[in-house]
């Protein structure tokens, strides 16, 4: 199936839950590739350039890493390839967690024969999880802030993952200020508000906090009252 801004907004389970140091904010999706291939498009510069940004760095434990065209750094603090990668997440001063989790996900098999089981793909599911603090940017922006970054990062994966050839990052520009991925962003941020509320937090704040980051996201001036 082709990867679209609609099938994205259903194809991602989006969650936020507590943290001892704040709140986690998670994205689930499942790929039509091998664990392996998935853990490659995550790890590999070259491959990270053509759908995320230029990227630089060692994926080793204790390693760090650069990804200039988002002024972010960080360090490796755990990797089990390829299932699971752990780091640090740093923006200036700011330094956050951002776990990845790459989990095969086997064809059902319900009703088909053997041969038919056999011959059907396997998939991977990628868990993405970023932890931030419960601080006055969560307050005023909430999940969204970090949910729609990492919204539009799995979009671009998922066509990545299609046609790995292909340079998306000029493509990706252009959706980004075009009608149809301002609706996807404001979407997304609809999502997250949805998923904020199922934590319990009052639908009034929560509402505000993700049209005012959708704002953001879009270049207009949030609404901050």
């Amino acid at each position: 199936m082709t990867a679209t801004p609609s099938s994205q907004l259903t194809d991602v389970t989006r969650t936020v839950t507590l943290a001892p140091d704040g709140n986690t904010v998670t994205l689930e999706q499942t790929f039509p590739v091998h664990p392996e291939e998935l853990w490659s498009a995550l790890t590999i510069g070259s491959h990270l350039e053509v759908w995320f940004g230029r990227a630089s760095g060692e994926a080793v434990e204790g390693g760090r890493y650069t990804l200039p065209d988002m002024e972010t750094r960080g360090k490796v603090l755990a990797i089990e390839e390829p299932s699971r990668l752990l780091l640090s997440w740093e923006v200036g001063k700011s330094s956050t967690r951002l776990e990845l989790l790459v989990a095969p996900v086997e064809a059902a098999a319900d009703g088909a024969d053997e041969n038919e089981a056999q011959a059907a793909p396997v998939g991977s599911r990628l868990t993405l999880r970023h932890t931030v603090p419960e601080d006055a940017h969560w307050k005023t922006f909430g999940p969204a802030a970090t949910g729609l970054g990492w919204d539009a990062a799995l979009y671009a994966l998922a066509l990545h993952l299609q046609d790995p050839s292909v340079d998306l990052i000029p493509q990706l520009g252009d959706f980004a200020g075009s009608e149809e991925g301002e609706e996807f962003t404001r979407a997304t941020a609809d999502a997250w508000f949805e998923a904020h509320i199922a934590t319990g937090v009052d639908k009034k704040p929560a509402r505000k906090a993700s049209v005012r980051t959708a704002d953001f996201y879009l270049g207009e001036e949030p609404e901050l009252s």
